[in-house]
C-alpha cells in the first residue's frame, strides 16, 4: 500500500514545492522592499510590507523585530510628522545655487515650500547654530525636479548639517552635536 502511494506523495511533494519556494522568495523580496522604506523614512509603507511578510512568514523575526521597533516609535510620539509626510510629497521643479549662503538657500527652499503648495504648507526653520557658523557656509547646487525633503538632504551633506523634521518645524543642527540653547527662526 504504501508503495502505491509513494509515486503520488512524490508528485505532490514536486508540485507543492515551486509554491513554497515563490512564498519565501515573495517574502524576502518584500522584506527587501520594507527595509528600503525605512532607510527613506517612509515609515508608513515599510509597516505595511512588514505586516505582509509576517502574513506569509509569520515566524520571521526580522520583521516582528522592525514592527516592534515601529511600534515604540510611534508610542514615543517618534512617528513620522504630518508637516513630513507633506513635504515628502512636494517635488521642487528646479533649485540653484551658486555660493549662495546657507541662509538664503533655506529662504529659497521656504519660498519654494509655499509656492508649490499654493501656500497650504509652511516650511518653518528653527535654525540652533550660531550665525558666524551658518553665514560662513556658503552652497552651490544645482537640482531638477527633486523631492523637497531631498533637497534638504543635498543641502545638509554640503554643510555638515542636520534637519529634523518636527510637528511644526524644520530644526537645522550641527550634524553630532547636542543642540544649542539658542534658536533662531527663518
Amino acid at each position: 500500500m504504501f508503495m502505491k502511494l509513494l509515486p503520488v506523495l512524490a508528485v505532490l511533494i514536486l508540485l507543492i514545492s515551486p509554491a513554497i519556494c515563490r512564498a519565501q522568495l515573495t517574502s524576502r523580496d518584500i522584506l527587501t522592499e520594507a527595509q528600503q522604506a525605512m532607510a527613506r523614512g517612509d515609515t508608513d509603507t515599510a509597516k505595511q510590507k512588514f505586516k505582509l511578510v509576517l502574513e506569509v512568514d509569520p515566524k520571521n523575526l526580522v520583521a516582528q523585530n522592525y514592527l516592534r521597533n515601529i511600534a515604540m516609535q510611534e508610542k514615543a510620539g517618534g512617528g513620522t510628522s504630518q508637516l513630513e509626510k507633506q513635504l515628502r510629497t512636494l517635488v521642487v521643479p528646479h533649485v540653484e545655487f551658486k555660493d549662495a549662503s546657507f541662509l538664503s538657500a533655506l529662504d529659497f527652499l521656504k519660498q519654494s515650500v509655499a509656492k508649490i503648495s499654493e501656500g497650504k504648507i509652511s516650511a518653518n526653520f528653527v535654525v540652533q547654530i550660531p550665525g558666524e557658523i551658518t553665514d560662513a557656509k556658503k552652497v552651490t547646487l544645482s537640482l531638477t525636479n527633486v523631492p523637497f525633503t531631498e533637497a534638504l538632504r543635498y543641502l545638509g551633506e554640503l554643510t555638515g548639517f542636520s534637519f529634523t523634521v518636527d510637528q511644526y518645524a524644520i530644526i537645522v543642527k550641527q550634524r553630532g552635536e547636542a543642540p544649542t540653547h539658542t534658536a533662531t527662526v527663518h
